[in-house]
């Protein structure tokens, strides 16, 4: 998650069905195919992404699946991520921290050394075991497949993947040296070719990353500095939002090695551009953020419930306006009350104090 998988850590529920419901929804795809094909789960197991299921509900499938079917290198791979990313997702560390390490060790006899930072590969895994108190585990992980995997075209997505999910955990919790470690990996691997084709995403994605470095250690002369070069990088890109459309295909199926080491389409960058306005936004850069998430809307971009809540924030600190703020919230179809008290409660203050009967 990919939630939007990278620069956001909040305990949030992950279905607005109880996990009853979901439990049984789960109960009724089994009764419907008491042994299912490979080819079957896995249709089973996007159809409960795309309905928001439970983790649970997912963690269930998956486990029989693994117990029951003979499954290639490439299967129980997706299996171990996806359980991995399931308990991480449910904030579970001590039931991730079991999964993982047998996703590391079984990397160790199964995997070509190209494939490693598949096991470090997500911000969400890195976040939650660092938070339940696997800090060294994980730093154990992450320095393996870098000693071991080879710095090549064929894995450089996957290990441009595994820097930055290292790079924003161990920034969120203020391990700076080893932070540090990840973003010039990051900006190495940038150097390996000027052409590739996730170049823009990756680049963007570390500039932000490197702002979040900077106001986080307090180099306020960095942060400007990297701040004005990131402005002027975006503006570029999203002057040619033109090309930035892709055909519409299939993705891969999550937590996949395909889907991991993919090129990204093109439009991610918009992805990266969200990410990059949070950033402004946390740095305190409130006009710069609000700029970004307006170039944003103009192109007709979405912005979930986190991003949103940004905005609103953005646009607080800009001009202290309580009407605006009611005729956006009243706009928005994803940003909640339940929502706004999660991502930004001091609006919801600012709100209740306007119209009490309403917050």
């Amino acid at each position: 998650m990919q939630w939007p998988r990278g620069l956001v850590f909040v305990s949030m529920p992950h279905s607005v069905k109880p996990l009853r419901t979901e439990l049984m929804r789960a109960r009724r795809y089994k009764e419907m195919a008491l042994h299912p094909t490979l080819d079957e789960a896995k249709n089973t197991f996007r159809r409960l992404l795309n309905e928001r299921a439970h983790s649970q509900c997912i963690i269930d499938l998956l486990v029989d699946l693994r117990a029951r079917a003979n499954l290639s290198v490439d299967d129980t791979g997706w299996i171990l991520w996806n359980l991995c990313d399931r308990y991480a997702l449910l904030r579970d560390a001590k039931s991730q921290y079991k999964c993982h390490s047998e996703f590391h060790e079984w990397s160790k006899d199964n995997l070509f050394p190209l494939r490693l930072h598949w096991i470090v590969s997500d911000a969400t895994q890195a976040l939650t075991l660092i938070d339940g108190g696997f800090l060294e585990f994980w730093r154990d992980c992450y320095e393996f497949a870098n000693s071991q995997s080879p710095l090549v075209a064929q894995n450089r997505t996957v290990r441009f993947e595994s820097h930055r999910a290292n790079a924003c955990a161990c920034i969120r919790f203020r391990q700076f040296a080893r932070a540090e470690t990840a973003l010039n990996a990051m900006e190495t691997l940038l150097a390996e070719d000027p052409s590739w084709h996730n170049g823009e995403f990756a680049a963007i994605t570390h500039m932000t990353l490197f702002l979040e470095f900077c106001k986080a250690t307090d180099r306020t002369e960095d942060m400007a500095r990297i701040g004005q070069e990131l402005q002027e990088r975006l503006d570029h890109c999203l002057s040619r939002s033109g090309d930035l459309e892709d055909t519409a295909s299939e993705p891969s199926l999550l937590g996949s090695w395909e889907q991991l080491n993919a090129d990204r389409p093109r439009a991610a960058v918009y992805i990266a551009a969200t990410n990059a306005a949070c950033a402004f936004k946390a740095a305190e850069q409130f006009l710069v953020a609000e700029r970004l998430f307006r170039l944003l809307e103009g192109k007709g971009r979405t912005l979930n419930a986190y991003g949103q809540a940004r905005y609103l924030l953005s646009c607080w600190q800009n001009r202290r306006d309580k009407n605006e703020l009611i005729q956006r919230l009243g706009a928005s179809q994803v940003l909640t009350r339940s929502r706004l008290k999660q991502f930004a409660p001091e609006l919801g203050d600012v709100l209740k104090a306007k119209n009490p009967d309403c917050y």
